[in-house]
Order: structure tokens, then sequence, then C-alpha cells
């Protein structure tokens, strides 16, 4: 197996369902996934530098996903990171330039299309036989 420095996936999602079945798709698809709903546990692992990609739901107890958002992309060791938002938010668009994402999902989301944004934005990272 390839086992690039950065190969984790941070998904950070503050509804238990939804983010174990992105966890689940995103481990079938041979990433290897760290799944969390706390703020600061996920920016400890951001630290480690060891992220290829965060999939970032919007709506979060403590701080919201566009906060964190700009946390990353204004962090001069982070701000590479691709972060990709995932809510039912209307304004994704909107919210997306203003946090400096580098894209969105809308909920409900087909699997298909999960798995091809996560494809597209970590492709240099996903582990392979």
């Amino acid at each position: 197996m390839y086992y690039s420095m950065k190969n984790n996936v941070l998904v950070i999602e503050d509804e238990p369902v939804i983010g174990e079945m992105m966890c689940i798709l995103l481990e079938m698809e041979g990433y290897k996934v760290i799944c969390s709903n706390d703020i600061s546990f996920a920016k400890g692992k951001l630290e480690t530098k060891d992220i290829a990609l965060v999939m970032l739901d919007l709506k979060l107890g403590q701080e919201s996903g566009e906060a964190m958002c700009r946390y990353i992309k204004q962090h001069p060791d982070l701000q590479h990171i691709p972060v990709v938002l995932v809510s039912a938010n209307a304004d994704l668009q909107g919210i997306k330039e203003r946090c400096q994402a580098d894209d969105y999902l809308a909920k409900p989301f087909d699997m298909k299309d999960f798995v091809e944004k996560v494809n597209y934005w970590a492709k240099d990272y996903r582990l392979t036989a």
C-alpha cells in the first residue's frame, strides 16, 4: 500500500448518523478518515499536518462551520488544505466565498456525488494497493 504523509480526510459533522455515513463511504473508497463533531478535537487534528481534506458541516454546536473554515484558510500552516462545505444552507455559494472554502456540496446529497467530490479534492492522497 502507498501511504502519503497527508492521507487523512477530516469529516466535521455534528449529526452522528450523517457523519458516520460519510466516514463509512470514505473508508470504503480507501481513505483514512477522522470523524469529529468537536471543533477543539478537529483543530488538534489539523495541527498534526496529516490532513489532506476537510469535509465541513456548517451547523456545529460550539462554533459555526463558517468560522472553522475561516480559521483554516487564515492559518498559514493550514490554508493549503482543501475545505468542502457540506450543508443544507440555501446560501452555500455565498458562504463558500465569504470563508474562502474550496468547494461545497448541498445536503441532501447523492452518495456518488459525495465520493466524486472527495476524490476530486483528495485525489493525490487516496490509499492505493
